[in-house]
């Protein structure tokens, strides 16, 4: 986009609102700006070629975008075919969060952060955040105007009486019953990373104008608008049904279990979709053929970070931990060979599991299983995963938090009752058991049973990853559990039986421990995006 006044070059000012001149210094109101920049299409053997209009040369774009930089002159040219039809946005939400201020709330959030690479804090790495306008599809859905009327109730203690009160609500919803819900756009944006950085305020949409994207990135939409659309009215409803509890602090309201018998309530009713402009900051980091993004709403300045590890800084901290442990246990704490052997097979579990868990997350994150716009079939919205197979993860997932936490929780409760009757003489007890023959057999019995599940999960997971080492990983950790349960099981005279097995536990541990520690690395990083090498734009916004 040219200087109507001298042909310079025109950036958005997030401060000020307005486009600036980087040669003449003029200002304008981008909403009274026309593209006078658009690049010229031709068609060549079936395939979209563009020509920039300030010297001619040919545009490399990619299938993504709708504003390019010419690698020549670095003039911006707005491909204006990929944004007509269906895919011309409606609306847009210019930028809000300057670059400066989009940096700051960067570096407050990554000193946080523990074990973080150095170059995350280089001010020529964070230099590099990027402002890119994100295809969005924003879905209206109308609820009734009417007041609804729900049911409530409260209770509190006041001195030494209880009280119990109940409540007849009624509740209205705010503009006029109309709920904006947006969905991303494009197929390179993870959905998962859209839900972190979201919401974005409907309130300050504006008409779409090409002149805010002056100096700035643009994707164009290659997400069809049914995709999101059964997800809206169960998404809409419950943002309102939150939005109604808000209007009464402190009481319990109750409300329909389903979302179908809410819906219903609320007279949910699906009303269309436009095609919005929503502002992203992104900065990522390469690492071989994966990436790490830094995320920052454009609008809020809500950030979402991917953060691997620094692997040196991590090993020196956890040395520095075991041998502070080590000295504490060795003054403080008798223990036997017995105990030495199942705790180390009990630490090696604990190791196992964790690592597990990263399995898992790289098996969701490579085949995109919770990114729906990823998933589409090019050339159609067909879904490779169906709906119903990312459902059963989502609730197998659940069931699984849920069964875990409620079984810690059991036998959390029943050691304090225990203790509440025999006191500190049952720790005395539990701890006699855990030093003997005895218990070093039944631990380690337990524990090779979980061992053998673990392994089991491990196994079919690595069917999934295109990396089959921890098939190898999960083999080692199964052989030296069953190693151990078969030292305590034989009971041999000798200790060293005992330290030997404890000394192979160790060392598989902390194998796993490495090779945990790149599969962390892993599944904080992604494939490489096509916004990784964006150049041309104003990178000082």
């Amino acid at each position: 986009m040219k200087c109507p006044n001298c042909n310079g070059t025109l950036v958005f000012d997030v401060k000020d609102q307005l486009v600036i001149c980087l040669h003449c210094g003029s200002k304008y109101d981008p909403t009274q700006l026309n593209n006078n920049n658009e690049a010229v299409e031709n068609i060549y053997e079936g395939e979209k070629l563009y020509t920039c209009q300030n010297c001619g040369a040919e545009l490399l774009s990619m299938d993504s975008e709708a504003v390019t930089y010419c690698n020549y002159c670095g003039s911006e040219a707005i491909l204006e075919s990929e944004l007509s039809g269906n895919n011309k946005p409606r609306y847009i939400i210019p930028f809000k969060v300057s670059k400066e201020k989009c940096k700051s709330i960067y570096k407050k959030e990554i000193e946080k952060k523990w074990y973080v690479p150095s170059v995350f804090k280089k001010p020529d790495f964070i230099d590099k955040f990027r402002g890119i306008y994100i295809p969005y599809w924003m879905y209206y859905v109308q609820f009734r105007q009417d007041p609804i009327q729900f049911e409530g109730n409260k209770s509190y203690t006041r001195g030494s009486y209880d009280y119990y009160e109940d409540y007849l609500l009624t509740a209205k919803l705010s503009g006029n019953g109309l709920y904006g819900v947006p969905y991303d756009a494009s197929r390179n944006f993870d959905d998962t990373i859209a839900e972190r950085i979201a919401p974005f305020n409907r309130e300050q949409m504006t008409e779409y104008n090409e002149g805010y994207f002056a100096g700035m990135y643009a994707d164009r939409p290659n997400v069809g608008a049914e995709l999101y659309r059964d997800e809206v009215l169960e998404k809409a409803t419950d943002t309102a049904i939150n939005d109604i509890k808000k209007q009464f602090p402190g009481i319990n309201i109750k409300v329909p279990g389903s979302n179908q018998e809410r819906q219903k309530l609320l007279d949910s009713e699906f009303v269309g979709y436009d095609a919005v402009m929503l502002p992203v900051w992104f900065l990522t980091w390469k690492n071989n053929d994966r990436v790490a993004y830094a995320v920052v709403n454009g609008q809020t300045g809500k950030i979402h970070i991917d953060l691997p590890i620094d692997v040196n800084q991590f090993l020196k901290f956890t040395a520095l931990a075991a041998a502070i442990l080590f000295v504490i246990l060795s003054l403080f704490v008798s223990v036997t060979s017995r105990f030495v052997l199942w705790f180390s097979a009990f630490l090696l579990y604990l190791v196992g599991r964790k690592y597990y868990s990263e399995l898992v997350k790289i098996r969701n994150k490579d085949n995109h299983v919770f990114d729906k716009g990823y998933l589409l079939m090019d050339g159609d919205n067909d879904v490779k995963m169906s709906e119903k197979q990312r459902e059963r993860l989502r609730r197998k997932k659940k069931l699984l938090s849920n069964i875990g936490l409620g079984l810690g929780s059991g036998i959390g409760m029943f050691i304090f009752m225990v203790f509440c009757v025999f006191g500190f003489g049952f720790l005395g007890v539990l701890f006699d058991i855990a030093v003997s023959q005895e218990g070093a057999i039944g631990m380690t019995a337990i524990i090779l049973l979980l061992q053998i599940i673990l392994f089991i999960k491990s196994i079919f997971i690595s069917f999934h990853l295109k990396n089959k080492f921890s098939i190898i990983t999960a083999i080692m950790s199964m052989v030296a559990v069953g190693y151990s349960w078969f030292v305590a099981s034989s009971q041999p005279v000798q200790d060293w039986w005992y330290y030997l097995g404890a000394l192979i536990c160790l060392i598989v541990s902390t194998f796993v421990c490495f090779d945990m520690m790149n599969r962390f690395n892993m599944a904080s990083t992604r494939p490489i995006p096509s916004f990784y090498s964006r150049k041309g734009g104003n990178d000082n916004a």
